[in-house]
C-alpha cells in the first residue's frame, strides 16, 4: 500500500518504536534504524531518549493527569494503581467528559472514580467508552455533522453519507479553484492560532514542489477531545479534507499524525486509509483519476509540545520534539526542507463542507469578523458535559449556562479554564466574552482547541496552580532557557509555599512570556498568573 511505502522511506522514530515493540533493546533499535535510513545513530538515539513513549515501560498503565482528571481525583487513582504495577502519567487521554480515566496496556480506556474499583477492572480488558454527548447551536452542524449521528468510520457508511463525493467533484476543477474557495471562506485554523487557512495554503502553493500536507491529530490541550472523536468516528471526513488540501496546494505526500494517547483513533485512521487505498480513492490517483497522494498514519510519542507544528515536523524527521525558530515557516521549509502545510483535524473537517457549499455559505455563519463554527468541549465538571458546535459570535456565558446547564456565578464556579494550560482562566464575571477572534484577542483570552474545564467554587486553586506549573516543567521541550529554567524554578517555589513565593513565581512567568521561543513558554503562564491573583487576593 502507498502508506506502507511512505512509512518505509521516512519517519525513523516510528521505525525505532516498531523494533522496540518487537522486543529489541533501544540501542539495537536505534542502530538498525540508522543503518536502514542512512543516518547517524548518535543523534537518532539522543532524540529517541527524549520521548516518554520510547523510554517508559511499554506495559505501564497510563493515568490521565490532564486538568479535568486532576480535578476529579487522578492523583488518588495513580497512587492506588502504582501499588499494582508500573504507572506513568498522560496529558491527556481525551475523555474529559468522563474524568478520571485510565489507559490500560491493552488499549482500553477505563472510567472510574473509586481507585479500588479501577484495580478490579484492570484485571481484564474493558470496552472503550461511548462517544460524548454532541449537539449544535449553529444553524446547522459542520464539524459534527456526522459524529453527532453516530459512527461513520466504515467506508461504506461514510460514502453513503457523502464522504469523498466533494473531492470527486472538485477534481473536475483546477486546484486553484479549490484553494480560492477556501481562501474566500475566511476559515481560520481551529487548533488555537487562528491563522487563515487559505493564506497558509496559498503560501505553500506558490513555492516549488514537492510539497507535503499534514493533519495534526496531536490534540493535547487537557480539556479538548473533539479531534479524538472526529478521528474515531469520521476518519474519512478527515482524509477527504486532507486530500482536498493536497490537491489545492499540489502535494503528493500526506501524513496523519495521531497522538499515542488516542489508540482507538490511531486504529480507525489506519483502517480508513487502507480502505480508501483499496477503493482507489488514495494512492496512485485520487479517486482513480486525479494526481497521486500517499498517506502515512504516524503515531505520536507522548510529548505535548509536538502539537506545535515545527516540533511535530522535527519528530517526523527523527529529531527531538522541539520548537524551531521561525522564519522560515513550515509552508516555506518544512518536512525534509519541503513546503509543508499543517492543519489540525477540526480545520480539515470543515473543508469539504466549504468546497461543496461555497465560501459565501460558510462566511454567512458566525459573526462578521469570525466565520463559521467552533466545536467546544465541556468537561465532566459541567452538569451537561460533551461537545457543542457553536457559531462564532455567541457569548461564552450562554454556552456554559444554556448548554452546559451550569450557573455561571461565583457560588457555583471559581472559574473556567478555556484552552488548556496554554489558554486562559476566566472568572465567572469574565465569561461574557464573545467567541470571536477579535473579541478574544482584545480581552487577551486564548481559546486553544476549545476545551472548557469547569473549576468549582470550592476547588483548591493553589493545588490547581501547582498542577499547571508541574505540567509546564514536565512538558517544556527544554530548547530555550527561559521556559526550561523558568518553569522548573516556578514549580519548585510553588511546591515549597505558593502564596509566600507568589511574587517570585510571577517574575519567572513574566520572563517566560517575554523571552520564550514558542507559544508554549509564552502562553502557559497566563492561567497560572490569573490563579495567583485569585489566591493572593483571597
Amino acid at each position: 500500500m502507498a502508506s506502507d511505502r511512505a512509512t518505509s522511506r521516512h519517519y525513523p522514530l516510528d521505525r525505532v518504536r516498531g523494533r522496540l515493540r518487537a522486543g529489541r533493546s533501544l540501542d539495537d533499535a536505534v542502530a538498525e534504524t540508522a543503518r536502514e535510513a542512512g543516518c547517524p545513530a548518535a543523534p537518532l538515539g539522543a532524540a529517541a531518549r527524549s520521548y516518554a513513549d520510547l523510554l517508559g515501560p511499554p506495559h505501564a498503565t497510563r493515568v490521565c493527569r490532564g486538568t479535568s482528571c486532576e480535578l476529579a481525583g487522578a492523583a488518588r487513582v495513580a497512587e492506588a494503581l502504582a501499588a499494582d504495577g508500573p504507572v506513568r502519567p498522560a496529558y491527556c487521554l481525551g475523555h474529559c467528559h468522563r474524568s478520571p480515566v485510565v489507559l490500560d496496556p491493552r488499549g482500553g480506556v477505563l472510567v472510574e472514580v473509586d481507585p479500588s474499583r479501577i484495580l478490579t477492572r484492570l484485571a481484564k480488558p474493558a470496552p472503550l467508552p461511548a462517544a460524548p454527548r454532541i449537539d449544535c447551536l449553529a444553524p446547522e452542524p459542520i464539524v459534527t455533522r456526522r459524529v453527532a449521528r453516530g459512527d461513520f468510520s466504515p467506508l461504506g457508511k461514510a460514502r453513503a453519507d457523502g464522504a469523498w463525493s466533494v473531492l470527486e467533484a472538485a477534481l473536475e476543477c483546477p486546484p486553484q479553484a479549490v484553494l480560492a474557495e477556501v481562501e474566500a471562506s475566511g476559515e481560520r485554523g481551529r487548533g488555537g492560532s487562528g491563522y487563515p487557512t487559505g493564506a497558509k495554503w496559498r503560501a505553500a502553493a506558490r513555492l516549488p514542489g514537492p510539497r507535503v500536507v499534514i493533519a495534526n491529530g496531536d490534540e493535547g490541550d487537557p480539556g479538548s477531545f473533539v479531534d479524538r472523536v472526529l478521528l474515531e468516528h469520521d476518519p474519512h471526513g478527515v482524509l477527504e479534507g486532507l486530500a482536498l488540501c493536497a490537491y489545492a496546494v499540489g502535494a503528493s505526500e500526506a501524513v496523519v499524525f495521531v497522538r499515542s494517547e488516542y489508540p482507538r483513533a490511531l486504529e480507525r485512521m489506519r483502517i480508513a486509509v487502507a480502505e480508501a487505498e483499496r477503493a482507489g480513492l488514495l494512492g496512485e490517483r485520487l479517486c482513480g483519476r486525479g494526481p497521486p497522494l500517499s498517506v502515512a498514519v504516524i503515531e505520536g510519542f507522548g510529548r505535548y509540545v509536538c502539537g506545535e507544528e515545527t516540533a511535530l515536523i522535527a519528530t517526523l524527521e527523527g529529531a527531538r520534539g522541539e520548537a524551531r525558530p521561525r522564519p522560515p515557516y513550515p509552508v516555506e521549509r518544512g518536512l525534509g526542507g519541503r513546503p509543508t502545510v499543517v492543519n489540525n483535524v477540526e480545520t480539515l473537517v470543515n473543508v469539504p463542507w466549504i468546497v461543496e457549499r461555497g465560501a459565501r455559505a460558510f462566511a454567512a455563519i458566525g459573526s462578521e469578523a469570525s466565520n463559521g463554527t467552533k466545536a467546544l468541549c465541556l468537561n465532566v465538571g459541567f452538569a451537561q458535559p460533551g461537545i457543542v458546535e457553536v457559531p462564532f459570535g455567541i457569548p461564552l456565558r450562554e454556552v456554559i449556562q444554556d448548554w452546559g446547564a451550569t450557573p455561571c456565578r461565583s457560588d457555583e464556579l471559581a472559574g473556567v479554564l478555556a484552552g488548556g494550560p496554554m489558554g486562559s482562566f476566566l472568572a465567572p464575571e469574565d465569561c461574557d466574552v464573545v467567541l470571536c477572534w477579535q473579541a478574544l484577542a482584545k480581552r487577551d483570552v486564548r481559546l486553544g482547541h476549545g476545551g472548557l474545564v469547569a473549576v468549582h467554587h470550592d476547588a483548591d486553586l493553589a493545588a490547581l496552580a501547582r498542577h499547571l506549573l508541574g505540567f509546564m516543567a514536565a512538558e517544556s521541550c527544554g530548547r530555550c532557557l527561559p521556559c526550561r529554567a523558568g518553569s522548573a524554578s516556578a514549580h519548585r517555589l510553588a511546591l515549597e509555599d505558593l502564596p509566600a513565593h507568589a511574587a517570585a513565581i510571577r517574575e519567572r512567568l513574566a520572563l517566560m512570556r517575554e523571552a520564550s521561543l514558542c507559544a508554549f513558554g509564552r502562553a502557559t503562564p497566563g492561567p497560572v498568573e490569573a490563579l495567583l491573583t485569585r489566591i493572593v487576593s483571597g
